[in-house]
């Protein structure tokens, strides 16, 4: 029997004790009525649906027999690769991850049969990856599985939501990405900062 979980109502802030706080955000654009608190909580629910987006993810790649990194690459390739294949610089800028990740990544999918490199014919240094046969087959197998979850992610987003949604992200991406380089500036930044997997 499936035992039911019943939404808990978020407590009524005490005012007195929420304006003695520092604000965790200054930008007044952001803030309610002088208070950070909304913004506080879409931080903590942009963190459980990046949380939740991995979980969804694994399950997802665990159909095809891969880690959801490897997952994610393989999409990538199937998208970016043409008649040709792709690059890992081109893969690196698409996934905006170091060349030398995106290369481990390859190789293990090349060890599992998903994937193939050759040289890249217009730079001899360089390599091409496309899905071999086989890999592309698996994965186009898990096409109805990965599009029934994707319609339960996106149900009652309307488009002009779905449009606001993807210019945020792409602002977003943008501006983790100047925080990061912000944080690694200050007194003490390691350049941990930017070890950011995919």
């Amino acid at each position: 029997m499936a035992v039911l979980r019943f939404k808990r109502p978020v407590p009524a802030p005490d005012q007195a004790a929420a304006e003695a706080l520092p604000l965790s955000v200054t930008r007044p654009e952001i803030l309610i009525d002088g208070s950070d608190r909304e913004f506080r909580r879409l931080i903590h629910r942009m963190l459980i649906g990046q949380a939740r987006l991995a979980a969804v993810r694994e399950c997802i790649a665990e159909r095809i027999g891969v880690s959801g990194t490897q997952y994610t690459m393989l999409m990538s390739v199937l998208h970016l690769q043409g008649a040709a294949g792709v690059s890992i610089g081109a893969l690196a800028d698409y996934l905006e991850v170091t060349g030398p990740h995106v290369t481990g990544i390859v190789g293990k999918l090349v060890a599992g049969g998903f994937v193939r490199k050759a040289v890249n014919p217009k730079d001899r240094r360089g390599v091409l990856v496309k899905l071999t046969p086989a890999g592309r087959k698996k994965l186009l197998q898990a096409f109805a599985f990965i599009s029934a979850v994707n319609d339960r992610l996106f149900e009652g987003v309307g488009r002009e939501e779905y449009r606001a949604l993807a210019s945020f992200n792409a602002r977003f991406i943008r501006n983790t990405r100047a925080a990061l380089d912000w944080i690694d500036r200050q007194p003490g930044g390691s350049g941990r900062a930017h070890a950011i997997d995919i």
